[in-house]
């Protein structure tokens, strides 16, 4: 199609027949059209993407694939050439999602007057990708037999992770997502528009060079929720937090930013801005650029649930949640004179604080124990956050022990309670995370039910587990979930067949869910108000029946066919307790919690 510099660029743009005619428009004179190669079979956008990555003309260097419902820019072919020129080898996305992580990125990269930002940790956006030859290449070969997994975007993330391809994405996007029915069942996730998109580019004067490359965190609002991807030290992987335990490990208390930020209904856009503003190192970029991408923050975190009509309606209200989000973040900074300029950000990057500030403050030491599971991974994480230094036992330093027995089928009796006699052996104080299967089976029971140690041999073992640690607060939790979580058992298989577009056949007992975020919130309240020696239960207060949790899965992944069966009855554990007297109460919704599995399962774990 061109070439300049070496670099020869060609393009496609993939169709089902059924819109080959508004291909054919987009493609003009310049593009080839691929079609589905079987568009009777099931929806799928893989097979169309795979036979448009191996029809590359033997001249071209670099390709870019097209879906049939994008607008281009005016400087589309323009900007995409140079920047294939200036990074040859990385695979580039000129065209990200207004809710996802990389469009987030795409704000920070406006923020900071960047053209283009690294890729966050999640999928690959493909509906307008451009790749190296060599790297289509390489993802033909990979993918070819992987088909019936993933989607084609997720599956180009994992190829190019595994591949050690970078990934930037193109600020402003040079393609807008035409608001035409999906043909491979992507309804269900609304309005899909870019993050910031104008027909011609506020930034032609520069060229591509300014890059916003290792972001540690990127604030993003999504389904609602404000929220942050922090990358793990040391690594290309991310965790999920929500922005106000974030703040929290800078010292920041989002009650008391609620009581003066006015934003009512909206907090959570307003904080998610707030949180872009705070963690902002640098000076401001292009004004109109900026505001595009506030604009597109508020209806993109909503567009779940608001059709386009109502986000219409919202959107200038939206706006100026936003604007005033951002300032009051950037006012933080100024305030705590974090200094300006990206070397301040490498910097903490390179300390190994990538998710934590200077200002973070400092709790004191603390241990985290007890079998090597995703509980206590999120534990330390979240300790670490809020300025706990993590150290071994020793005299003194409190201890949070987490018992597995209960919820983790490769859990020993034997060894967890060699293990927590261990971490306690030092004398009483600190937490010790039991489970609710300390209790025998009945329809209710609360702290003060008393257990036979003759009821199960796994009760037996649990109240062995307590006993090690006489004189520590006592969280019996529910059934634990999350990043992380067993790749087995109904949370984890109805998520993984959401994903994956699968039916689920669905039967079991109702269980009481808890979130590893609402366990750290536990944990820490424990610390802070628990009374050694004192029992509280830790779960939702509602117990989830198994029809139900799949219909929550449908609702927060992806719509599945779901087979039911009749289910027995499950005990109902009372969690009054822990509100009381710990001011604890179960924060996370299920619909947040649920799309944290699928966002881990599909980005980090290593499920095929």
């Amino acid at each position: 199609m061109t070439g300049i510099g070496g670099v020869r660029l060609s393009g496609a743009v993939m169709a089902h027949p059924r819109r080959r005619e508004a291909a054919e428009r987009l493609a003009g004179d310049v593009l080839d059209v691929v079609t589905d190669p079987d568009p009777a079979g099931r929806p799928s956008a893989f097979r169309t993407s795979l036979l448009a990555w191996s029809s590359i003309p033997e001249s071209s260097t670099h390709h870019f694939l097209l879906h049939d419902d994008m607008v281009l820019s005016s400087t589309f072919f323009e900007r995409a050439e140079r920047a294939a020129r200036a990074m040859p080898d990385a695979a580039l996305a000129l065209f990200a999602f207004w809710n996802s992580r990389n469009g987030a990125a795409v704000r920070q990269g406006a923020l900071a007057g960047a053209r283009w930002v690294a890729g966050a940790g999640e999928y690959t956006p493909v509906a307008a990708l451009l790749l190296p030859r060599e790297v289509a290449e390489g993802y033909v070969e990979w993918a070819k037999d992987r088909g019936d997994t993933w989607p084609d975007d997720v599956l180009m993330g994992r190829y190019l992770r595994q591949a050690g391809v970078r990934v930037f994405v193109a600020v402003p996007s040079l393609a807008e997502h035409e608001d035409l029915a999906s043909l491979v069942d992507n309804d269900f996730q609304g309005l899909r528009r870019s993050p910031c998109f104008f027909t011609d580019d506020p930034l032609a004067d520069r060229g591509e060079g300014a890059v916003l490359d290792d972001l540690p965190v990127i604030p993003f609002f999504k389904r609602g929720v404000a929220q942050c991807a922090v990358r793990v030290p040391g690594s290309r992987r991310w965790r999920d937090l929500r922005c106000e335990d974030y703040l929290a490990g800078l010292g920041i208390d989002a009650d008391s930013l609620r009581a003066r930020a006015g934003a009512g209904r909206h907090w959570p856009l307003w904080l998610t801005a707030y949180t872009m503003g705070a963690v902002h190192r640098g000076e401001r970029g292009d004004a109109r650029v900026l505001d595009e991408a506030l604009a597109t923050m508020g209806p993109g975190g909503l567009c779940h649930e608001l059709g386009w009509r109502e986000l219409a309606g919202l959107s200038a209200e939206l706006h100026d949640v936003a604007r005033a989000g951002l300032e009051a973040g950037l006012r933080e900074v100024a305030r705590a004179g974090l200094g300006t300029g990206r070397d301040v950000a490498r910097a903490e990057l390179e300390a190994g604080r990538a998710d934590r500030s200077t200002r973070c403050v400092d709790r004191g030491p603390v241990a985290v124990t007890g079998s090597s599971t995703f509980v206590r991974e999120h534990l330390s994480d979240a300790l670490a956050d809020r300025g706990f230094r993590l150290t071994g036992p020793e005299a003194g330093v409190p201890v949070v022990h987490v018992c597995a027995l209960g919820w983790s089928p490769d859990a020993d009796p034997g060894e967890e309670v060699r293990l927590a006699r261990a971490a306690f052996a030092g004398g009483p104080g600190g937490v010790l995370l039991s489970s609710f299967h300390v209790y025998p089976e009945r329809k209710w029971a609360d702290e003060e039910t008393p257990v036979s140690p003759a009821a199960t041999p796994l009760s037996r073992a649990l109240l062995q587990v307590e006993e090690a640690a006489a004189g520590a607060v006592v969280l019996r939790l529910g059934e634990p979930y999350g990043p992380g979580m067993p790749q087995r058992g109904p949370v984890a298989e109805l998520v993984l067949r959401s994903s994956l577009n699968r039916p689920a056949p669905v039967s079991g007992c109702p269980v009481q869910l808890v979130h590893v975020q609402d366990v750290a919130k536990a944990v820490l309240a424990a610390l802070e108000r628990g009374s050694a020696g004192r029992v509280y239960n830790i779960a939702h207060r509602k117990r989830v029946r198994m029809g139900e949790l799949a219909e929550a899965v449908s609702q927060a992944v992806r719509p599945m066919d779901v087979e039911t069966s009749d289910e027995p009855a499950g005990a109902l554990v009372n969690v009054e307790r822990a509100g009381v007297e710990l001011g604890w109460r179960a924060s996370v919704t299920l619909d947040y919690g649920l799309h944290t599995c699928a966002q881990w399962l599909a980005y980090e774990s290593d499920r095929p």
